[in-house]
């Protein structure tokens, strides 16, 4: 990976039709930290110099003992570390560009068999692989879909920073997308965290603070998170995973695509929330709270925070908090929902499209794309 390879990479990030967080370069360069990356390779499709479309994939097995393997958008760290697998493709290149990168993959060495996962069910790159199945031989079955918590800034109604916000003096909350009982609940939550601490909760911006990165880490490992036998993963339990944040942190900082956001309450830290901006879009990256305070969920009122702060210190026109579906209760805090696809992919060969067809309760992917002519773009594995 070159210094202009990065450069590429970083403009096509900024231009693609559907950012993605998580595969702008300042998140996946510095993965090369964590050993789980290993195996990790970048598709390219490149014409003149720039980069029209890329995606991060691995190589697995389709099934235990199965000879046919597979190249799959998850693997190691992705599954477990991107919320979103989505390509990115260039605006004004997209039909063309997803094309080359999917029949591309075979003449870079790679399975003719793709596992697309956390695909956007809805949008451009929908539509766009839609119209590629129809000009293509390739089949393409869904797997599974899931439906993932989503902010559209003109779902989320901002209270005038001047006016007496609610639920708490001192707090600037927006809150009017929430269900009646959802509000009465926040003003609780606040009410309780107020009474505990001491004080009236306040709001900090700290993005351009790296003493911060510090303070996460400790309030991080202080909890549940810190604790092996409760499935806790705090990243300072293994340095080359404090190493990974501590990097990516300070590209996006550096970028100024990096917000930090504070919750506290009579002086005592409750929440810090970090936000990634990858092509103009705003994307949910870690968070901590303080567990001691866990009654009155100051992670639930510091996500609420947080997203108040990305609307109002940003101009993003979404906001993912990039949540599975696991965390339903979290989802309540954000107006929107995205649905999102597993698909698997025969592009080509005979084995392949065996292998697909055989796959159980597999549905076909419906195409209303209309036809389009595909102009020859190479295609190049880095």
């Amino acid at each position: 990976m070159t210094e202009s390879d990065a450069q590429a990479w970083r403009r096509l990030a900024d231009l693609a039709v559907e950012p993605n967080m998580f595969l702008d370069p300042r998140f996946l360069i510095p993965s090369r930290a964590r050993p789980e990356a290993d195996g990790l390779q970048i598709v390219v499709v490149e014409e003149g110099g720039q980069w029209l479309a890329a995606l991060a994939v691995t190589t697995k097995e389709v099934a235990n003992g199965a000879l046919m393997r597979a190249a799959t958008t998850g693997g190691p760290f992705m599954t477990p570390h991107a919320d979103r697998h989505h390509p990115l493709v260039r605006r004004g290149y997209v039909v063309a560009a997803l094309t080359a990168l999917l029949r591309g993959m075979t003449s870079v060495g790679l399975p003719g068999l793709i596992q697309l996962q956390r695909f956007p069910a809805e949008g451009p790159l929908a539509e766009a692989l839609a119209e590629t199945v129809e000009q293509t031989s390739m089949l393409v079955h869904e797997r599974r879909r899931e439906v993932t918590a989503f902010a559209h800034r003109s779902s989320v109604t901002l209270p005038h920073a001047d006016a007496a916000p609610a639920p708490a003096a001192g707090l600037v909350l927006a809150t009017s997308h929430l269900s009646k009982s959802g509000r009465k609940q926040t003003g609780r939550s606040v009410r309780g965290l107020e009474r505990a601490t001491g004080g009236p909760l306040e709001l900090r911006d700290r993005s351009a603070d790296p003493d911060v990165d510090e303070e996460f880490l400790d309030l991080q490992v202080s909890g549940w998170k810190g604790d092996h036998e409760q499935g806790g993963a705090a990243l300072r339990l293994d340095p080359r995973h404090e190493q990974w944040f501590r990097e990516v942190a300070s590209r996006f900082r550096r970028t100024g695509d990096l917000l930090v956001t504070e919750l506290t309450g009579g002086g005592k830290t409750l929440f810090l929330g970090y936000v990634l901006r990858s092509g103009g879009a705003c994307f949910g990256f870690l968070d901590a709270y303080a567990q001691d305070h866990a009654r009155h969920s100051p992670g639930t009122i510091g996500r609420n925070v947080e997203l108040t702060q990305v609307f109002r210190a940003t101009d993003a026109p979404f906001y993912d908090p990039a949540f599975d579906a696991r965390y339903a209760a979290a989802a309540r805090t954000y107006p929107d929902r995205r649905t999102q696809v597993d698909l698997l992919i025969a592009t080509r060969g005979l084995t392949a499209r065996t292998v697909l067809r055989a796959a159980p309760l597999a549905r076909r992917w419906r195409s209303t794309g209309a036809r389009r002519h595909t102009p020859g773009i190479g295609v190049v594995l880095t």
